[in-house]
């Protein structure tokens, strides 16, 4: 997971950029991600999260070193000049549901 705080005019160009440049859909076909998401806060606070579902920790590590990761970062640090860009962190998924499957 993935925490930006942006300020809220800057939500959709963030989601547009992520969209256009097929962000998720990039790490879902370069890696063994599971899937992937970008959502923001309903409250305008401007704050973004992008989380991911990978298989395991060398799985993430797997999108972290890979080349085209970096990609798009010019054009997003300019779109996140003046946003405060947490850590990304690890979260071991216990168990889930969904309707479209058994329980994990």
């Amino acid at each position: 997971m993935l925490t930006l705080r942006s300020t809220p005019e800057k939500v959709e160009p963030i989601f547009e950029m992520y969209r256009t440049e097929q962000i998720l859909r990039e790490s879902l076909a370069l890696t063994r991600a599971v899937a992937s998401e970008i959502s923001a806060a309903v409250d305008g606070s401007g704050e973004i999260i992008v989380t991911a579902l990978w298989p395991d920790e060398a799985a993430y590590q797997e999108w972290i070193d890979h080349p085209n990761r970096g990609r798009t970062a010019p054009a997003l640090t300019a779109l996140l000049a003046d946003a405060e860009i947490g850590v990304g962190r690890l979260y071991r998924v216990d168990h889930g549901v969904s309707k479209n499957s058994e329980p994990r």
